[in-house]
This record gives structure tokens, C-alpha cells and sequence, in this order.
């Protein structure tokens, strides 16, 4: 599906709940003693995936869910299944999302027989060799072929050293497993870690759960007591989504009347509120108050922003970027050319679609800004941060913006078109 969009937003929008957190608190739920309830919950494809996996893998006594608003929805999880399981290879369908993969697999490993996990797109393309290397020593199978990865054996406490500059996913897979197992458990960061605050994101939701694990003094080794048994706290509310938030922040920055976002926490583990401080260097006139932020129209210049802490935010930067006078660039994001696109790559096409001046470097980009762009068409790559971004770049456009793969968007934020168009976008199917 394509869809042709036009027009600057503005107006006032809740934000969606953290997919980082609602995957995590998925899983912790489906492992914990007793039922959790967490809300609101936003079943977009990454979520959905989790879910599914979480029960196929046999974690869960069931879960129900029930709508409390429009596109959001009350999830009721009953934890702590684990039967005996058989030989009989359980299959768990990961989708697109590298969350669910890299977090189940550490989980997977539970004696109970082969699992295999299958997905779509570029997902078994996307760095594994991390698991795969620390498992194979232990003597587990790990058998990968295109689309499908089969693997099997018993997770064993001890030490583990992982580089730190592939992804922090990797760590927080095996936080969520270690704590069970039967003795004490150490990570060990070989490198500088990039999105460290994913992994408090992790920290902290655990805690919730009753789980702890303490940083060495050195800040490079993670201690994780063995014996934890999650314990759910009743309910777990879900926080706003600073990844997503960002789209609109920007909108908000080079739109002609300003948006304001609520539903966000100010104290949040999420890395991304960095695109605050970011908008901030660049000259945007932002205020926050308790429970909201508003973005009105400013006169932005250029900046270098380091965003190997946080590569999410590259494709709405990269558009603030291009609104913004002279020359900005994105640093730290060798990362992106691994995710559902080439995304550096993708989000370059994009603006250069719309006859913005971008161009690739190894680990970023470089944009020359503050020019009026053209319509034009964008292909999204079936990449839903792409999609996003071009949608928001049309307020930047003389003419409406065609854009390729707009379904895409249901990976993370299925009612992205509809909020799109509730702030004053103009779309229709192409």
C-alpha cells in the first residue's frame, strides 16, 4: 500500500506505551508467580510476536486481554507454566522484531528440547553471532539455515563476556534468563556499551518483578544472583513511548504551529528523551510541564549529534536535520545498517527523494539543511521508522510525498495513520 501525504501537524496527542517496555513486561509477566495486569497495551505486530512466543514457549498459563480505548488494550497474564516438556520441537514465530528473537533465546535454552524460531524479512540476517558463540561453548545446537534458527540445551549460570558495541539486546536477553538458574551469574561488558539505558530499562523492570542484579564497581560487570523467582507486582502501567514521541517532536519543531505530547514519564530510563536535549542544540522552542511537552515552530540550525546510544531517533532527526540551516551530522550509527533496512542508507534515498542534500558516511550522515523540499516519492523500505519519517518530512514539502510500505507502520505503531491525520495530515491511498 502507498500512501500520499501532505501538510504540516499540530494539535495535541497522548503517545503510545514503550514497545521497550511492554516486550519486557510481556515476558517478565509470563515468567512471574501470579497474574499481572498491564495497561494500556498497544498490540502492534513486535508486541503481538512477543506474546505468542511467550506462550508457545510454554512460560504462560494463558493471558486474555480486554479494549479500554481505541487501539489499546488490558492484558491480563497468567504466569509460571512450565510443564515438562518433550522432545517435540516447539516453533515460535518472532515476525520482524529483533526484541523478541534476541530475547527468547536465552529462555529457549531450558532443557525441555529443540526450539525452533522463524521470521520474516531481514531478522536472521541481523546480528546473532553474539549468542551463538557464547551457546556453541557450552556444547548447544544451533543450527541456522535462511529464515528459520533451531537451537537446544540447558542455559548454565557462570560468567559471560559480550561485546558491548553490537547490541544491548544480547545482555538483556540473558538478564531476563540468568536470575532463575540454580547458581550466581556474571555479564561482563568487553567494549563501551551503546543503549546502556535499554538495559536499566530492563533492570528496572525487573525490578518490579522482585529481581535484582548490581553493576560491579568497574560499571563493567553485571552481577546476577541465581535462585530469583519474578513475583508480579499485580499490575504494571506502561510508559510513553520516547522513540515514537520523537516523529511528533519534530513535526512539532518544523511544523507552523506546534504539537504537545502527553503520557510520557520526565524520569525515565528511555534514552531517547535525548531527542529533547538534540532539538534543544539545534534551536527548537520546546516546554515541559509534569505531564506534557510541547514543540513549537522554530528556527533551527545544524548540529553533530552522537546517537550510538540512541539509533532509533536517526530517521526523525534526519528530518529535523533537513529543516535545520546549515550543515547537521549523524555520528555513531554504524548499527542501522542492520535493522529492517539499510536504514542510514534508506533514510539518505528518503531526503534525497525530496531533493534534500544527504549523504551516507560509514557510520552516519550528512545533511545540508534548510531548504524547501519537493514532493516526490519515498521508498520505505519496509521499514516502519522509515515510513514514519517521511510522513513527517512532508511538512517540509512544496507537493504531496508518495510513500511505498505505508502498512509497515503496524510493526510498532498501527494507528500511526490515524494519529497522523487526527494532528491535520492529509493522506489517500496512492
Amino acid at each position: 500500500m502507498n500512501q500520499v501525504v501532505s501538510g504540516a501537524l499540530s494539535g495535541t496527542l497522548g503517545i503510545i506505551p514503550s514497545k521497550s517496555a511492554a516486550h519486557r513486561a510481556v515476558i517478565l509477566a509470563a515468567l512471574a508467580q501470579g497474574e499481572t495486569i498491564i495497561e494500556p497495551l498497544q498490540l502492534s505486530e513486535d508486541i503481538s510476536a512477543t506474546l505468542s512466543c511467550a506462550q508457545q514457549l510454554g512460560l504462560t498459563r494463558g493471558c486474555a486481554s480486554a479494549p479500554i480505548a481505541p487501539g489499546f488494550v488490558r492484558m491480563r497474564i497468567m504466569g509460571r507454566a512450565r510443564n515438562e516438556g518433550t522432545r517435540n520441537v516447539r516453533t515460535l514465530d518472532c515476525g520482524e522484531s529483533g526484541s523478541t528473537l534476541r530475547f527468547m533465546l536465552p529462555l529457549a535454552l531450558d532443557g525441555r528440547g529443540p526450539v525452533r524460531f522463524i521470521g520474516r524479512g531481514r531478522l536472521m540476517q541481523r546480528p546473532l553471532s553474539v549468542y551463538e558463540d557464547l551457546f556453541k561453548a557450552q556444547g548447544m545446537s544451533w543450527q541456522l539455515r535462511s529464515n528459520e534458527l533451531t537451537v537446544d540445551g540447558q542455559l548454565n549460570p557462570g560468567h559471560y563476556s559480550l561485546p558491548g558495541d553490537i547490541s544491548s539486546q544480547f545482555f538483556t536477553g540473558l538478564l531476563l534468563a540468568l536470575p532463575a538458574l540454580k547458581e550466581d551469574s556474571e555479564i561482563e561488558c568487553l567494549s563501551p556499551l551503546e543503549s546502556r539505558s535499554y538495559l536499566e530499562l530492563t533492570r528496572k523492570a525487573q525490578a518490579k518483578f522482585g529481581i535484582r542484579s548490581d553493576w560491579a564497581q568497574d560499571g563493567q560487570h553485571l552481577i546476577i544472583p541465581g535462585r530469583q523467582q519474578p513475583r508480579s507486582p499485580g499490575s504494571v502501567h506502561l510508559e510513553g513511548d520516547w522513540s515514537h514521541a520523537a516523529f511528533y517532536l519534530v513535526a512539532g519543531a518544523i511544523g507552523d504551529q506546534g504539537i504537545t505530547l502527553t503520557g510520557l514519564d520526565f524520569d525515565t530510563t528511555q534514552g531517547d528523551m535525548i531527542i529533547l536535549s538534540f532539538l534543544r542544540e539545534m534551536g527548537a522552542n520546546i516546554s515541559v510541564a509534569e505531564n506534557f511537552v510541547s514543540v513549537y515552530p522554530s528556527r533551527l540550525h545544524g548540529i553533530t549529534a552522537d546517537v550510538s546510544q540512541c539509533p532509533d531517533l536517526v530517521p526523525a532527526l534526519a528530518v529535523a536535520m533537513a529543516a535545520a540551516g546549515g550543515e547537521s551530522r549523524i555520528i555513531g550509527a554504524a548499527r542501522l545498517r542492520l535493522k529492517e533496512s539499510d536504514r542510514l542508507r534508506a533514510m539518505a534515498m528518503a531526503l534525497q527523494a525530496l531533493h534534500a542534500v544527504c549523504f551516507e558516511e560509514d557510520d552516519g550522515l550528512v545533511i545540508q539543511g534548510g531548504l524547501r523540499l519537493s514532493g516526490g516519492t519515498v521508498d520505505g523500505c519496509h521499514d516502519h521508522r522509515i515510513v514514519m519519517a517521511a510522513a513527517i518530512a512532508a511538512a517540509l514539502a512544496r507537493d504531496p510525498v508518495t510513500i511505498t510500505d505505508a502498512e509497515c507502520v503496524a510493526k510498532s505503531a498501527p494507528a500511526f495513520w490515524e494519529e497522523f491525520t487526527r494532528l491535520g495530515g492529509i493522506i489517500h491511498e496512492g
